[in-house]
């Protein structure tokens, strides 16, 4: 879930950069070319089909102030719109997972917040290196 958030979410940039603001997802397919590109992600065991249901959901709601939390009354009316009995540990559990991905959705808007899982974090760490190098290389 926190890697998926981390993929979506768009790093504030520096006070001295003038780039367009894109996500670490849209950066990577940059990078491989590949508009399609989507890193491999870690193995779920067990539940993922509730991962399934969460993004079909919407990890995260529209709140007054920013993205929120999805709350008990969406997850009820998901479920009766596609005739789905949720039992409470699942529902407890997209919660759960719901407030992860919101919480690294926010944390990995710092720019040097690592991935928090394997080979993106090598590959996203080479990307921000040459973009550093090329950067001290134009002043």
């Amino acid at each position: 879930m926190r890697h998926s958030a981390w993929l979506a979410a768009v790093p504030e940039a520096a006070a001295h950069e003038k780039q367009q603001r894109t996500s670490r997802l849209e950066r990577l397919r940059e990078l491989h070319k590949d508009p399609d590109y989507q890193p491999d992600m870690p193995s779920v065991e067990g539940a993922a089909y509730l991962l399934g249901y969460l993004f079909d959901v919407g990890p995260v709601l529209a709140a007054g102030m920013g993205p929120g939390p999805i709350t008990y009354t969406e997850l009820a009316a998901w479920c009766q719109l596609h005739s789905i009995e949720l039992e409470p540990w699942e529902v407890q559990f997209m919660r759960r997972l719901s407030f992860e991905y919101l919480n690294e959705l926010r944390a990995a808007e710092q720019p040097d917040r690592p991935a928090p899982w394997g080979v993106v974090r090598a590959q996203f760490t080479a990307t921000n290196m040459r973009a550093q190098i090329a950067a001290l290389a134009n002043l």
